[in-house]
């Protein structure tokens, strides 16, 4: 698949600087700052409790952060309501899938198109010649993200009969469909198979290399985000601990402690830290 999929030009850089955020005097965020680099995989990982869903809801903006700033290209993500991300180039999917499972595959993607759709309501209910062929123009776009989605062929099922694999696909085509820049990704492994979790890794992996779009994700699987993450930030009781590539979390001393606890980092060695890490994820609630 070309990378006509996408009709995005400018990747901006997103920026988090100095972060708090408090819930009734306690201190879920702690002054965390990062940065997502243009056309990069992103993963914020932490122990349950480290505040990535926290941080993940202040980015796209359910949470207005206490102290501190989210920067998108040279947007302040802080200062905007959530339905205005998309319009920036933003799009979220979500860890529980959300979608309307008597409707088509087709028609629930089409809904991401909603903020680029240009006619009123008047003009789409009379059908007017200038909105069906908007309508063609969108559902053609969500056809080709959908073919490249591996669902091209489970265009006019509805959700219902797919599978849960197949599912969370569907909520990243949706997600893609608001053209987005960057993509945002809670858990987009959680509750998948092995080949499941293969599959969106190799998702994923096209959406950057292919798309060119920036990906930020939460992930408890490690042997995923290992496997493709370009940068990996990593939070424990709300502070930033580490940020670097995969290789240098991996043996990163406050990591293995955050994750192990010290004398289990000291029995189990650095080198063990993906085996036992991704055993602690599977107790994880977050």
């Amino acid at each position: 698949m070309s990378a006509a999929v996408t009709e995005v030009c400018d990747v901006p850089a997103l920026r988090v600087v100095s972060v708090t955020q408090h819930f009734s005097g306690v201190t879920a965020l702690d002054d965390v700052s990062f940065e997502v680099r243009p056309g990069t995989i992103h993963a914020l990982i932490g122990p349950n409790g480290a505040g990535k869903s926290t941080l993940f809801n202040v980015v796209s903006g359910l949470y207005r952060a206490t102290a501190g700033a989210v920067y998108f290209g040279e947007h302040a993500v802080t200062r905007m309501p959530p339905h205005q991300l998309a319009g920036i180039g933003i799009g979220r999917a979500f860890q529980n899938v959300a979608l309307s499972g008597h409707v088509t595959v087709l028609d629930n993607v089409m809904l991401g198109r909603h903020t680029l759709t240009s006619g009123g309501f008047l003009s789409a209910g009379l059908r007017l010649p200038k909105m069906r062929r908007e309508q063609a123009r969108h559902q053609g776009r969500v056809e080709e993200i959908c073919r490249f989605l591996g669902l091209g062929s489970h265009l006019h099922r509805p959700v219902s009969q797919l599978s849960y694999g197949d599912q969370k696909r569907v909520d990243v085509a949706r997600a893609l469909a608001t053209e987005p820049s960057m993509l945002m990704l809670d858990e987009p492994a959680a509750g998948m198979n092995d080949t499941e979790t293969d599959a969106i890794a190799a998702i994923i992996r096209d959406v950057r290399d292919t798309l060119g779009i920036s990906v930020l994700l939460v992930e408890h699987d490690m042997a995923l985000v290992m496997g493709i993450a370009d940068h990996v930030t990593v939070l424990d009781f709300g502070k930033r601990i580490a940020d670097g590539t995969p290789a240098q979390v991996r043996n990163d001393p406050e990591v293995i402690r955050a994750y192990l606890g010290a004398v289990a980092a000291e029995a189990a060695g650095a080198e063990d830290f993906s085996d036992h890490e991704a055993d602690a994820s599977n107790e994880e609630t977050n």
